[in-house]
């Protein structure tokens, strides 16, 4: 199953929708929530010499106080610190009765509660879920204070408390969980500004609300190595069939740029390829390249002339896909380039500084053909009204809004974890790895979509399989600041063959 990231107010939906419509008592969802949990950490509980539950007051305390019940059917030893016993939601007074009726460990008291997280190995948050929406104060701040000045390891419920669900904004302090156990889907909040950092290892957790209620209460759907479509290769064909792509950059200070796309390309899959570089880098690009045909255009300065767009255009007609951007530069003939690519009918990619050359036309996205964009958040201010420090703060906003503006544009928007739109849909690839936080990286990934939309001619398909082939190629056994873009394409048929078996 492809996994859900809501808003707090629509995970909150399908979890009302789910007791109203299909009644489905909350009690149960609560039991298979602990259920879940339980399972996910009772080896580590079973290990720890000194366990502490520390619950709030409401549903998310209950999933707490619910799983200290099955600690005791497992004959684990866990105390149960629930501050306020006496301001409980109504399923989380049912839990509570249910724990001293068990004479599980429990205290309310805070002084004692403290000393015990201190000492304590393992914490389970549940203080806290996708509920809060004001600042934290005392005494869970206290609270809070001691869980992360603690040695402990420390798994939250749903969401780290003190995190805001939707925004992912820190109110006022929050704990750093080691772990996060999202109910039923993952929240945006794991996601943005602060959420990133005090989640730590994320995992979702289905507790029996009905798949189909995410359909439409959800913002974006998490991409797993299951869910890629690798294009499928008839024997039965020829370099025809696999697309035709012309990629278009390098300059005299960065043709590594062009070169390193047009070696992914080649490694995924494309059928016949042509490198469109500046007429001086012609015999450095020759030396590293025997692959691919060599189309060379005027150049002035080290980067491509002006005059040479008119190659451009008595060569676009031929090709499936066209990219632009590795290494071109930011000059008046790259905006240019952009404009003549953007007026064919092949599919068109545009990277790097090629973003930049649409800065000031994006009215020629509005085209039949299909685009797709590949921007860092940088450069995703080039395409937006919008600034970097907004970006950050909502990148699925701004990945959302511009895809409904541009319904033709697929746009994949880079970043510690990767969001790619089109149209309505949203998806993200979270596999953060220092090891493409390097030069060269972004240029590897468009000639792996560039080599997939060849084979496919579906630019969704080439995004979604693009960017986690990508991901799977940093993946290797090596210490992340020693992994070359080399490396990188060297992994490429590693890769494929390995998702091709599976």
């Amino acid at each position: 199953m492809t996994q859900s990231i809501c808003t707090a107010n629509q995970a909150r939906q399908a979890d009302t929708l789910a007791i109203q419509q299909y009644r489905i008592p909350s009690l149960l969802l609560m039991e298979h929530a602990a259920q879940e949990c339980f399972c996910l950490l009772k080896k580590r509980l079973q290990n720890a010499r000194s366990s502490v539950i520390v619950c709030g007051p409401g549903n998310n305390g209950a999933d707490g106080l619910a799983i200290a019940r099955l600690c005791k059917d497992h004959k684990i030893q866990c105390t149960v610190f629930l501050p306020d016993p006496c301001h409980l939601s109504m399923n989380e007074k049912i839990q509570w009765d249910m724990i001293q009726a068990l004479d599980i460990p429990h205290i309310s008291d805070l002084e004692p509660a403290l000393k015990k997280i201190e000492q304590a190995d393992v914490i389970i948050d549940a203080l806290f879920g996708n509920g809060l929406d004001r600042p934290i104060q005392e005494p869970y701040s206290k609270i809070i204070q001691t869980i992360n000045a603690s040695n402990a390891f420390v798994a939250s419920i749903d969401i780290a408390s003190g995190l805001q669900a939707t925004t992912g904004k820190a109110l006022g302090i929050c704990v750093h969980a080691d772990q996060t156990l999202a109910i039923d889907c993952f929240k945006t909040g794991h996601y943005r500004n602060e959420g990133r950092q005090y989640s730590g290892q994320l995992f979702c957790l289905p507790i029996g609300i009905p798949d189909h209620l995410h359909d439409r209460l959800k913002t974006a759907l998490l991409l797993e190595t299951k869910d890629v479509q690798i294009p499928l290769r008839n024997s039965h064909s020829h370099k025809g069939t696999f697309g035709k792509a012309l990629m278009i950059g390098g300059s005299q200070s960065m043709h590594g740029a062009i070169t390193m796309a047009c070696q992914a390309c080649y490694r995924s899959g494309i059928g016949t390829l042509t490198c469109m570089i500046p007429d001086c880098i012609q015999e450095i690009v020759g030396q590293k390249m025997e692959f691919a045909m060599n189309l060379c255009a005027p150049s002035q300065d080290g980067t491509f002339a002006l005059e040479g767009v008119a190659c451009l255009d008595q060569e676009k007609s031929k090709y499936d896909i066209l990219s632009l951007g590795n290494g071109m530069g930011r000059t008046k003939a790259t905006e240019l380039f952009v404009e003549h690519a953007l007026k064919s009918d092949a599919c068109v990619l545009l990277d790097a500084d090629a973003c930049w050359g649409l800065r000031d036309q994006l009215h020629l996205l509005d085209r039949e053909a299909p685009v797709l964009l590949t921007p860092h958040l940088k450069e995703m201010t080039y395409l937006c009204q919008k600034d970097l420090k907004t970006i950050q703060e909502d990148p699925f906003d701004t990945v959302s809004t511009f895809c409904k503006e541009h319904p033709q544009c697929t746009l994949i928007l880079k970043s510690d974890f990767t969001l790619i739109g089109h149209q309505d849909k949203l998806y993200v690839v979270d596999h953060a790895n220092s090891a493409l936080a390097k030069g060269g990286s972004g240029d590897i990934l468009c000639g792996i979509l560039t080599g997939l939309y060849g084979q496919c001619r579906d630019p969704l398909q080439a995004a979604t399989t693009g960017v986690m082939i990508h991901n799977l190629c940093a993946a290797i056994k090596k210490d992340p600041a020693s992994v070359m873009p080399q490396d990188l394409i060297e992994q490429i048929p590693i890769v494929f063959s390995s998702l091709r078996e599976n």
